[in-house]
């Protein structure tokens, strides 16, 4: 028996309507991963709050969505801001049932040319907004019987990479908080986990696909030798927040081309 009464036999066979009348929040909704996660979550069924800062490409966005989507334009780097998200949402929408945390920013820098602004802003984003607004987030879903989490981490929170110490640090914390979250609400009927994206090609870090190192070092440490793309994790990503990983809770999933399990860099 789950939080809300219900039992696993009462719940939808897995199929495109997993996440009918559901409501799934998208941060960084505007940038490539969160256009794929936020069309699988679509596909799914579910009604979409997609959330960035970029207003201009966020309707880009949501055009595609028609009256399935709703725009929020908010600055993650604001408390107050981020505070306030889910209940606009569920002012508008009528409900909140997934979250997931997948807007970012990292810095490129030697830590002795990172400023400390820097290294703030990058935790601020990455790391402080998902804890913000899940912490929203979470009381709305216990009083309606469940939710789910998903944050969006990297295996630079298990792997150090050079010249991104502020990244790898604010991931490493995304795959910390997922656990005490999942800790402190399980059986409230919260789900938190996270997904950890390898190399992703997305508009952003297309130009690293230039650099003949990055290349290398991906064909020597991903056992697929090859870089992902944003459908490859929006995938999983959309397994978590869909009925059929109702028994996976605290965990971060590894979506890397098996470069993880090498632990190299």
């Amino acid at each position: 028996m789950t939080p809300s009464g219900e039992t696993v036999a009462d719940r939808a066979a897995p199929g495109p309507d997993v996440l009918r009348d559901k409501v799934a929040v998208v941060t960084g909704a505007a940038g490539g991963l969160g256009r794929a996660i936020s069309r699988r979550l679509h596909a799914a069924g579910a009604r979409l709050a997609l959330v960035d800062l970029d207003e201009a490409s966020l309707a880009g966005a949501a055009a595609e969505f028609g009256e399935e989507a709703a725009t929020f334009v908010v600055d993650l780097s604001d408390d107050e801001q981020t505070e306030a998200l889910p209940g606009r949402v569920r002012a508008q929408l009528g409900g909140l049932d997934v979250l997931v945390n997948n807007a970012g920013v990292r810095q490129i820098a030697p830590i002795l040319d990172l400023t400390p602004k820097e290294w703030r802003h990058t935790l601020d984003v990455d790391l402080t907004a998902p804890f913000v607004l899940s912490r929203a987030a979470i009381p709305g879903m216990i009083e309606q019987g469940r939710g789910k989490i998903v944050n969006i981490a990297s295996i630079t929170g298990e792997l150090a990479f050079a010249d991104r110490s502020a990244y790898c640090v604010a991931k490493a914390g995304i795959i910390m908080l997922t656990k005490t979250i999942t800790l402190e609400f399980a059986a409230r009927g919260i789900w938190c986990n996270a997904i950890g994206p390898g190399v992703v090609e997305t508009p952003m870090t297309r130009a690293y696909f230039e650099s003949p190192a990055m290349r290398e070092s991906i064909e020597r440490n991903a056992p697929m030798k090859r870089w992902a793309q944003p459908e490859e994790i929006a995938g999983p990503v959309a397994f978590l927040c869909g009925p059929e990983s109702d028994y996976v809770n605290g965990t971060t999933l590894f979506v890397d081309g098996g470069w993880n399990s090498a632990k190299t860099y």
